[in-house]
């Protein structure tokens, strides 16, 4: 018997333009303040290359991939 899938999100930093919509759509969503140090999912430039870190309390809820307009971040079904 297969176990049934789950999804997962797969991050693709090559494609974040620091946009920050991310972060907006989940402190929006559950601090209810449009602040992006209020987020759970964090993403810092060092020397202009983006890097999307995923904080302790993300619930997964896919709020983020699901707005990103550069495809930084995509959800995935995943086995097991």
């Amino acid at each position: 018997m297969s176990q049934p899938s789950r999804k997962k999100i797969v991050i693709h930093e090559e494609n974040c333009a620091g946009c920050q919509i991310c972060q907006l759509i989940c402190s929006y969503s559950y601090q209810e303040i449009c602040a992006p140090d209020q987020a759970f999912i964090q993403v810092t430039t060092y020397e202009l290359i983006p890097k999307i870190t995923f904080l302790e309390g993300c619930r997964q809820c896919f709020k983020c991939a699901q707005h990103c307009l550069y495809g930084a971040l995509e959800v995935r079904e995943v086995e097991g």
